[in-house]
């Protein structure tokens, strides 16, 4: 921009959340259940959902059976409501407020794998001190650490396996979202 406008001045805002909005919150946490957070019409989103409910979902499965994934946001074109014929696999759409679906969930995942810009969807699930599992890209630009503030895996199997033990180790999930809050 300044090759353009030399006289632009810039200022870097760091990406954010209302952590007094954005708290822990006590819920009832169905421990076989995932959430996706975010506009759904935007074309990483309904990627990354589709890779979730076609091959994360399926490997999930078969350690958790009763696993579910629970979608929330705007926009889901025809390809991600037609998951929803799966009883697995729950399309919310736009809501007012989407804490009670992240509180509920036992896993918060951001397996993005394209896309640039603000991960806030992140954001939020560390900021309610919630169990989360991304992809490199999806955390890509966040001040985390992986191992400690969330977990972080690139391909299915290890996604899956993220997911399953964070459902199985309810102490290492508070642990987790302890850390990503702070």
């Amino acid at each position: 921009a300044r090759v353009l406008v030399p006289e632009l001045r810039g200022t870097v805002v760091p990406n954010a959340v209302d952590l007094e909005y954005f708290s822990p919150a006590e819920s009832t946490v169905d421990s076989d259940s995932m959430v996706f957070v975010g506009a759904i019409n935007y074309r990483p989103n309904t990627d990354a959902v589709m890779y979730l409910a076609e091959r994360i979902l399926p490997l999930v499965r078969r350690s958790r059976p009763r696993a579910t994934l629970t979608v929330v946001g705007p926009g889901a074109p025809p390809e991600v409501r037609r998951l929803a014929s799966d009883e697995a696999v729950r399309i919310v759409g736009a809501v007012a407020d989407v804490r009670p679906y992240v509180a509920a969930a036992s896993v918060v995942t951001a397996p993005l794998r394209m896309g640039g810009g603000t991960r806030l969807k992140v954001l939020e699930g560390l900021a309610m001190a919630k169990a989360l599992v991304s992809t490199s890209v999806g955390c890509e630009g966040l001040d985390v650490r992986p191992g400690v503030d969330l977990l972080v895996a690139d391909d299915d199997e290890t996604f899956a396996e993220s997911a399953v033990r964070l459902m199985e180790d309810p102490h290492l999930g508070q642990q987790l979202g302890r850390a990503g809050r702070r």
